[in-house]
């Protein structure tokens, strides 16, 4: 696992800023943000499962589905994704295919799960799905779980 920059604690803390603000609007707390390789940043996306009702809208999907619809597919292509909590299956998948570049996340999936109540959980992880492709992709996390934790423990309190 590669060390983090000072970009990358920033971009993580974004990603994790957007998770509280998903959890404000009574979604779960994840948040993500898509970088493209000049470090600009291309989309966000903070989880709308409760409040749009389509169960494909999590943080990390709604990044990649923003920057593709304005029209930057292509600068997804080796790009960075910063996720507050561990990418599951479907958005691990949906980078893969995006063919980003690096999976940047701060809380680990085994973590906040014993935070959330709620199904349904993986016992595959972001890495191990990742590593099943033949799409180069580097998985970094967690980092910064501490501070991504508070944001899953004040959804729960709140």
């Amino acid at each position: 696992m590669t060390a983090l920059t000072e970009i990358d604690i920033t971009h993580l803390r974004r990603a994790i800023d957007l998770a509280g603000e998903a959890s404000a609007r009574g979604d779960r707390p994840f948040g993500a943000v898509a970088v493209d390789r000049a470090g600009r940043v291309l989309a966000e996306g903070a989880n709308a499962v409760s409040t749009s009702g389509d169960v494909t809208t999590h943080a990390e999907l709604v990044a990649i589905t923003t920057a593709t619809a304005a029209g930057q597919a292509e600068a997804l292509r080796g790009s960075t994704v910063y996720a507050s909590g561990e990418p599951c299956p479907m958005c691990a998948a949906a980078m893969v295919w995006a063919q980003v570049g690096r999976i940047v996340f701060a809380a680990a999936a085994a973590e906040f799960g014993q935070i959330l109540p709620g199904k349904p959980t993986f016992a595959l992880t972001c890495a191990d799905l990742v590593a099943t492709s033949n799409v180069p992709v580097e998985v970094s996390g967690p980092h910064l779980g501490e501070e991504a934790l508070e944001v899953f423990r004040a959804a729960v309190a709140g």
